[in-house]
């Protein structure tokens, strides 16, 4: 049997594993560093080290956690003794020569109603126990998933295409995991998905649809762009006690 190819690969990391990877990172640093926009600074520049990397040896990370975090340390260690650390300049995820999505991912090509089912299916889909098959029913056979992240989480950063491959992507970064909730909100003026992990937002879904079927997934991971949905997050417990 032949290897199967990179994007299938992220069907093995959740939405909580990079939530949790990103936090990682930046506590390293601002425990190494004693400042939130340093520790930034570096978990961002981690990050734009890994998407610099080819392929080929990204693949032979067997753990990219540790990875990540070994860079993350060393460059704090490089802050702290006064060596110069070059910026990385992040390029755009999509590469020359690939398939752009066919109109913006907000462009519903069916009445209004149908599209509301259409992304409440998609929501039981990722949340059900056969997820895939559900999923998989939904989705055109060329349909196209991108992930926005903004150089600021581990992400793929080339589309994936096709019907079973989006649909195990999907599933595995999204469903059966029990702090991630997906809440149906306007997105950009149409339906669409807020993920949240342990009550923070951690992406935002939006879909395209064409003939009754889902054409393009946009999920966006980038933390920056996140904070307009933000201030709708279930507030966090009240941990005074009481007397």
């Amino acid at each position: 049997m032949s290897e199967p190819d990179r994007p299938g690969r992220w069907s093995d990391v959740g939405i909580s594993t990079i939530v949790g990877e990103r936090r990682l990172l930046g506590a390293v640093a601002e425990r190494l560093l004693g400042s939130a926009r340093d520790a930034e600074d570096v978990v961002q520049e981690t990050y734009a080290r890994w998407y610099a990397m080819p392929e080929d040896l990204q693949d032979e990370v067997g753990w990219p956690t540790a990875w990540l975090t070994s860079v993350a340390s060393r460059l704090c260690f490089e802050r702290l003794s006064g060596a110069r650390v070059s910026p990385l300049l992040l390029a755009e995820s999509r590469h020359p020569g690939e398939r752009a999505p066919r109109s913006g991912p907000m462009t519903p090509r069916v009445p209004a109603y149908r599209y509301d089912r259409i992304v409440q299916a998609f929501k039981r889909a990722c949340e059900g126990t056969d997820g895939v098959g559900e999923l998989t029913v939904l989705l055109a056979p060329d349909v196209t998933v991108i992930t926005d992240s903004g150089g600021r989480v581990r992400a793929p950063l080339r589309p994936i295409t096709g019907a079973d491959q989006v649909a195990r992507f999907v599933v595995g970064l999204f469903g059966g995991q029990a702090d991630v909730t997906l809440v149906e909100a306007s997105i950009n003026g149409g339906p669409g998905l807020v993920v949240r992990v342990g009550g923070t937002t951690a992406a935002v879904v939006m879909l395209r649809t064409c003939d009754d079927r889902i054409q393009d997934v946009w999920i966006m991971m980038n933390p920056d762009k996140l904070r307009a949905w933000r201030g709708h997050e279930d507030p966090p417990p009240d941990t005074r006690r009481t007397r």
